[in-house]
């Protein structure tokens, strides 16, 4: 029997996401129906597997319709059935591809061998629930239950010869059925922009370490991968999700990361004014960069200066890495160069194309990391610095901030018109 390919939980990582960088948690959302969870093997009957149950049950619904359309026969619920373990209760039977409860810590994961999934209900759920909503626990189960999808669609999730790739399709059909909750169409699923943002999150604290070897047999990917596959699936549908892209690793040629620069060399990252003076295609000069009080955000247009606030771009700078002050200068720079080319810098429109030139100049920056691409992500899902317009508003989710960052990263320029 192959060990289970688990969602290894990093704690400690789950903390620091969670942390004073995080924006504050919306109003928490009318509770939802929820499914009983009688059908899962060593329930509890309690609100998290409750909530484990509704996930399940939506999500294969939604495949008992979509399964037939893409592969060409019905779909078959699996197997071995589902299992919820309570990893801090001493001699619990334990799951299947598990010689222990205890096995299953701060895990969920599905097994090829019996065809079942596993989750930690006492250590994993209840956490991200806390941390990042409802939408967090859906976006880890309906991971699994993709691995489900792709052994019934005659892929090998015992020994893949691409694991990131494998794992890149479940992330892909993860977002593929959020997509459903998102637009109301679950039975009893219901997510609001806002609450997948949060949900986001678990893609991040579930990344791989940087400087993990990426054709590990256990490689989940980078943020940036997962997070990609993820919008794949949310915005084009499980059927895009067979071959999913790894774009990232083409832009930093695998490099991993570099040590964390001080703040003042973030601020000043190279190269900045030089590409948005490309860019305007005539003589210009960028507005210079100061620090200053009048910054109502980390970083913000103000008086024909870039400014930002010392301490509030330093907590970012500190808590995710250098690359998110760098990505938060340089969309200020990016919105000043909208300007200059006489495009709109008010409106949704011109936070996008702000966004979006940002990834462009990220994709020329020297020494670019898989590292830094994952700091870059994470400060758009939360900080709209990114995203603000001349007039200070932003009207773009941290979704939608990442897909415009992503859509300049790799089409450069040109794909921000």
């Amino acid at each position: 029997m192959r060990a289970p390919r688990p969602l290894v939980l990093v704690l400690a990582l789950l903390a620091l996401v969670a942390g004073g960088c995080a924006a504050p948690a919306p109003p928490a959302p009318p509770p939802a129906p929820t499914v009983d969870p009688g059908f899962v093997h060593g329930t509890d009957g309690g609100p998290i597997d409750r909530l484990a149950a509704t996930v399940l049950s939506d999500a294969q619904r939604y495949w008992a319709a979509e399964f037939p359309a893409l592969f060409g026969k019905p779909w078959r619920e699996p197997d071995g059935g589902f299992f919820s373990a309570d990893t801090s209760a001493a001699g619990g039977r334990p799951p299947p591809c598990s010689a222990s409860a205890q096995d299953l810590q701060g895990n969920a994961y599905y097994c090829a061998a019996v065809d079942a999934i596993a989750w930690d209900r006492s250590a994993l759920l209840p956490v991200l629930r806390e941390h990042y909503g409802d939408a967090a626990v859906a976006v880890v189960l309906s991971h699994e239950l993709g691995h489900a999808v792709q052994q019934r669609s005659g892929v090998d999730t015992r020994a893949p010869a691409d694991a990131l790739r494998t794992e890149s399709g479940a992330d892909c059909y993860a977002g593929s059925f959020l997509r459903t909750a998102a637009d109301g169409r679950a039975a009893h699923l219901r997510f609001s922009p806002q609450q997948l943002d949060r949900a986001l999150h678990a893609l991040i604290v579930f990344r791989d370490p940087i400087g993990a070897d990426p054709a590990a047999g256990d490689a989940h990917g980078t943020s940036f991968d997962r997070i990609t596959a993820f919008q794949q699936g949310f915005e084009r549908g499980p059927g895009s999700c067979g071959q999913v892209p790894h774009p990232g690793t083409a832009i930093t040629g695998g490099r991993a990361d570099d040590a964390n620069k001080p703040l003042q060399e973030s601020v000043a990252a190279q190269g900045i004014p030089e590409f948005f003076t490309r860019l305007t295609g005539h003589p210009w000069t960028p507005p210079p960069v100061r620090p200053s009080g009048c910054a109502a955000d980390p970083v913000a247009s103000c008086g024909g200066a870039v400014v930002y606030d010392p301490r509030r771009l330093g907590d970012l700078h500190d808590e995710i890495g250098d690359q998110a002050a760098t990505t938060l200068i340089a969309s200020r720079q990016a919105l000043a160069a909208l300007g200059e080319q006489r495009r709109p810098t008010t409106g949704p429109a011109a936070g996008r194309a702000a966004t979006c030139l940002t990834g462009a100049y990220t994709a020329t920056a020297p020494g670019l990391s898989a590292g830094d691409l994952d700091e870059a992500v994470e400060v758009l899902l939360v900080s709209d610095a990114a995203s603000r317009d001349a007039r200070g508003t932003s009207n773009l989710t941290g979704a939608e901030r990442v897909a415009a960052f992503r859509t300049g990263l790799t089409g450069g320029p040109q794909a921000c018109r």
